[in-house]
């Protein structure tokens, strides 16, 4: 699973864009049951290409839209669904890969160790929280290797 605004935007600061088949073939020699990127797809960006490219990987990509807020501020976050889906998974799999930085994933790895699936974490090591590291099974950083500079 991957939170796709969190790797992307993780990618951008390091000038970079994820290299997502480099990113797969982090997970090693695996049978991968199931492979979602969860996208946020703005308004007036055509993102056909990425759709289709994540699709060729083998990818179920998951796009929503942002909303814009009373205060202004837009939002589009997947966090609520990453773990819905994933505890819909726990029953099927041993491992659960997930893609993100985000510490507000600590309760969701807690929950799918609860269920017997061991939870390994790939990310940007200066843009996740200590205690998601702690928390997963196996936590493996993002190299350069997995990301295209242009």
């Amino acid at each position: 699973m991957i939170d796709g605004q969190n790797i992307y935007l993780s990618a951008k600061t390091r000038g970079a864009k994820p290299d997502y088949s480099a990113l797969i073939d982090s997970m090693y020699s695996r049978l991968i049951t199931r492979a979602i990127i969860y996208n946020v797809s703005p308004e007036g960006i055509d993102q056909s290409k990425f759709v289709h490219t994540m699709e060729k990987l083998g990818f179920e990509v998951k796009s929503k839209r942002p909303r814009r807020l009373p205060d202004g501020s837009v939002k589009a976050d997947w966090d609520m669904q990453i773990a819905i889906d994933a505890l819909a998974l726990a029953d099927k799999v041993d491992i659960m890969v997930i893609l993100t930085g985000d510490s507000d994933f600590v309760p969701l790895v807690h929950a799918l160790q609860s269920k017997g699936v061991k939870v390994e974490i790939i990310s940007f090591i200066e843009n996740t929280g200590n205690e998601l590291i702690l928390a997963a099974d196996k936590y493996v950083e993002v190299t350069d290797n997995m990301l295209i500079y242009d």
